[in-house]
């Protein structure tokens, strides 16, 4: 997300964050987080866990929720049969009201541009549900989530339509072409924040799911 803390219409770029900032303003805007995508109408953790669900996953294995924020994400994989979760995520804050929410395993502290915390085929699944706008090396983050997801597990993550262009597509396709996973899904573009004046049909979501080898 890409919203002031103290306002429901200024859009920030937060790729001029350091890591630092970037969990600070998170912090900050914890509080009134989960009402504000209210308001706009936030609908791709939703999306994503229904989209999730329908994978071949099994439900007794663990499942990683890569920038999980506030919970918003963790709830929907939780309505969606999914109860062994683990949420990651930059922000102290946001991580204290994942918790407050009761539906993660577990919950820690991690930086997405650094190597995951995890052993190796730990995870069924692993999802990244609007947080790769803060990735500053997408190409690593994607081979880590093969790493801590056992074969034939799934990935899933969103993409902002203004940022799945070309260059972002080459870096996806060459995790393809090292046979680190196997394309299943990647769909139109669907509505992100249709409630926002500053997104609403300016900015869609991609999703993508792909099958790790």
């Amino acid at each position: 997300m890409e919203l002031s803390e103290n306002s429901t219409t200024s859009i920030v770029d937060l790729h001029k964050y350091n890591t630092e900032e970037l969990s600070d303003y998170y912090d900050r805007w914890s509080e009134s987080y989960d009402n504000d995508l209210e308001k706009f109408g936030y609908v791709a953790p939703r999306v994503a866990a229904e989209l999730l669900s329908k994978q071949e996953i099994d439900r007794a294995m663990p499942v990683l929720d890569a920038g999980c924020g506030t919970g918003l994400t963790g709830l929907q994989l939780q309505r969606c049969g999914f109860d062994r979760i683990t949420g990651v995520d930059i922000s102290p804050a946001s991580l204290e009201k994942a918790r407050q929410k009761g539906c993660y395993r577990d919950l820690k502290q991690q930086n997405l541009n650094e190597p995951l915390d995890f052993a190796a085929d730990q995870f069924a699944a692993a999802q990244c549900v609007g947080t790769l706008t803060h990735v500053e090396n997408i190409a690593e983050l994607m081979r880590e989530f093969c790493r801590v997801v056992r074969p034939q597990g799934v990935v899933l993550f969103t993409q902002r339509t203004d940022l799945h262009d070309d260059r972002f597509k080459s870096v996806i396709d060459d995790v393809s072409a090292a046979g680190l996973w196997t394309r299943m899904l990647r769909t139109g573009p669907g509505a992100y924040l249709p409630g926002h004046e500053d997104f609403s049909d300016e900015k869609k979501v991609i999703y993508e799911i792909y099958r790790v080898n």
